[in-house]
This record gives structure tokens, sequence and C-alpha cells, in this order.
């Protein structure tokens, strides 16, 4: 697969829908651009950058257009156009710096209406080409969004094809134009840093202030038994609830009538000015893209995080790729089909929790037989098991229901 090549290949429905969205106004995603069916002219208002010579050429080895693509996503970490009272724009020395506070990888096939969201930690510890190593989110500040694409691409071997992005303005707007997004808390949540409020428990609707301080915190506390307590997961806890915001903004800009045309058109005049897109993006199906894909379920996105481990590195935490469990997330993203994995990808390791001889010997055998590679067997640290269990790493969700869909048993994924 080149790198280097700029086209204008035709796409699918799906891939069209990152064209006026980011990830932190990921709510528009699969039905903005269906809205530029009914004003195409609106498609020439979005800003360029160019950046089409970094980007993947989506062809195989042979040379046949390859139709599953990879969208970047970014969320700039710029907050011209906040309210200079906002916390989080008070806390900034420079109001029009650019930083990518948030990353995700769509990756989108037509021939399976289905999506798959990979999100990237800010204070991932990568080689930035020319540059050293460094957290992942000062790429881009060091070399705009073409050093950020060849960052992902060099280190994590993801081909990314088209690049969005938005700022913290439009994503304010666009929650607004939804009016605002419901998400549940069992207890009342704050983030002085952010500024996220949520002083009593329920099913809160989220405003563009909230909305913003819940997807972009980092020093999320829940009060519970009388005092305030921080979440320690930190940047990870932060991706966990930027996507369970996804779905839920999916879903709320459903029941809000998006498939229907005025209101679409509504959703896209809101984010036009805020967002920008690669320069090789094209509109010439988009009069198609609001029929194909008008009955996507939210519910189907499936989203992925890579494993990781906190390290220091002169003082200052990072995260480190776990690289070996990391390969099985990150090939979801490099081959064809964005939804399968083949069963040689998967290693498996059979521990009898029954207590009866050969157990493990036999599912094994049957494991083997149906392509999966093996990592051993053995017993359980806990007999009397009564179902099959499947545990398995975070991150790696479809490896673990490839194998769930092999065997017999009923089998729960842990």
């Amino acid at each position: 697969m080149s790198g280097t090549e700029t086209r204008r290949a035709r796409r699918s429905v799906l891939q069209k829908l990152v064209i006026i969205t980011n990830v932190l106004a990921m709510v528009g995603f699969l039905f903005a651009a269906g809205s530029l069916a009914y004003g195409y002219e609106k498609y020439g208002q979005i800003p360029r950058v160019e950046i089409g010579e970094t980007l993947s050429v989506s062809e195989d080895d042979e040379g046949r257009e390859v139709i599953a693509e990879n969208f970047l996503i970014v969320g700039v970490d710029s907050a011209a156009g906040l309210d200079p009272d906002d916390p989080v724009a008070s806390s900034r020395t420079d109001i029009a710096g650019l930083r990518s506070d948030t990353m995700m990888i769509l990756r989108v096939d037509p021939t399976s209406t289905r999506a798959a969201l990979l999100s990237l930690p800010r204070d991932l510890w990568v080689p930035i080409p020319g540059h050293g190593n460094g957290r992942i989110n000062e790429a881009i500040e060091l070399g705009g969004p073409e050093l950020l694409v060849e960052t992902i691409q060099a280190y994590l071997g993801i081909p990314v094809n088209h690049y969005a992005q938005v700022d913290f303005h439009g994503f304010g707007r666009l929650v607004n134009a939804i009016d605002g997004v419901e998400i549940w808390f069992p207890n009342p949540v704050r983030d002085q840093r952010s500024g996220l409020d949520v002083p009593e428990p329920g099913c809160i609707t989220l405003d563009a202030r909230n909305a913003l301080g819940f997807v972009r915190s980092r020093a999320y506390q829940e009060y519970i038994d009388g005092r305030w307590r921080t979440d320690p997961t930190g940047d990870l806890g932060r991706i966990r609830r930027q996507q369970q915001f996804i779905i839920a903004a999916l879903e709320r800009a459903v029941d809000r009538g998006v498939r229907n045309p005025v209101t679409l058109d509504e959703l896209i005049d809101s984010t036009l000015d805020a967002v920008t897109i690669d320069d090789t993006l094209d509109g010439d199906d988009l009069l198609a893209l609001g029929r194909e894909f008008r009955r996507f379920d939210p519910a189907s996105l499936d989203v992925y995080q890579l494993p990781v481990v906190d390290d220091s590195i002169g003082g200052a935490a990072v995260l480190r790729l776990v690289t070996q469990e990391a390969e099985e997330v990150l090939d979801i993203f490099r081959s064809s089909d964005p939804t399968q994995l083949s069963e040689e990808s998967v290693r498996v390791r059979v521990l009898n929790g029954t207590g009866e001889p050969g157990q493990a010997s036999a599912a094994s055998g049957e494991l083997r037989e149906a392509g999966f590679a093996l990592g051993g067997t053995g017993d359980a640290a806990r007999l009397g098991v009564e179902r099959t269990e499947i545990r398995h790493p975070a991150g790696s969700e479809a490896a673990a229901d490839l194998v769930r869909r092999w065997l017999a048993a009923d089998a729960e994924l842990i």
C-alpha cells in the first residue's frame, strides 16, 4: 500500500460521515454528511488542510481500490472562540495554540455497514519523525496535521486515509443543536479543571459547557459516601467517557430527528466554520449518502482502546504501548475488513475450571482445528466454574468474541 499518492476515489456513505465532524463532535459523524445531500453547495465552504501527499492510498498491493478506509479524527486544543471565563480557556497561556487534545481512528467499510473506533491516549509515548520521542499529542504542535499523520502511520502501522479536526467552540454549537446529550450519573460528579459540574445523580442532559467538561475531564471526581473521590485512571478513564458520550450523542441525534433533511441542514450549519478536512475529500457521491445510511444504529459502533502501561519520563507521566497485546487491536484497523479477525491472529490459552480431567485438552483441540494459535493448557486457580469464561485484555473484545463464536458452550466475556 502506498502512503504518498493522492487520489479522489469514490467513497462509501459511512466514509463521508466524518466530513463535518471530529471526535468531539461525533454526534454528527454518521448523519451529517447526509445533510449535504440537501445542500451540496455547503461542502465547498469547509476549510481544507493540504496533507494529501502524506495520507495513505486506499489500494491493496495489486493496485485495486480498498473500500475500507481510516479517518483520523482530532479534537484540537485550541480554545479560540470560547468565553474567556470558561474554565477551559482560563487555564491556557496561549489561547490560539494548537495541540491534539483528543485523537481517534474511525474505520469504516460500506460492505459491512459497520464502523470501528480506536481511541489514542494523548500521553502515549511515541517516536515523532524528526523530533525524537514525545507524547503523541505533541506531534501536531511540532509539525501540524501532516506530522501527526506521519507519526501514527510510522509507529502504529495504521494507514490514515483522511483527516478531520474541530475546535471546542464548534463542539459546543453541535451539542446545542441537538438540545444537549443525556448521560447517566450514579453519583454527583465534577472536574474543577475542565468545568464539569453535575451536582445531582440521575439521567442528566449535559449542555454544551458540561458536555465539553465531561469529554475533556482528566481530574474526574465522584461524590461517594460523603467525600469526593478522584478517578485514578486518568487519560484512560477520559477515553471511556468519550466513547460513552459518542454513543449517547448519536442516539440523542436520532431522537431529535437528525434523519430529517431540515434538521440535518441545521446540524451542518452549526459546525461548518469549526471543522477542517483534508484536501483529498470530494463531494461527487454525496447525494446518495442520506438514503444509504439513514438506518444506521448508533449501538452498533464498535469501540476499542490500546493496551498501555503507566511510565515516567524525566518526571513526567506518560503511557507506553504494550506492543504484543496491541497487535490484535491494531490489526483490525490495518486489514481490509474492520470487523473481521482471522483465527490465526488470535492466541488462546485454555484452562480447565471444571475439575474434570481432559476438558482443557478437548477444548484446545477444537480451537486448534478452527485455526486459533494456542498458548498452552492447564488448570484454573478456581474450580467449579459453571459457565465458560473468556478472559481478555482491554481492547481485544473482537478477538474474544471470535473465540466465543467457535465454542459450542455458552460463554461469558470477561
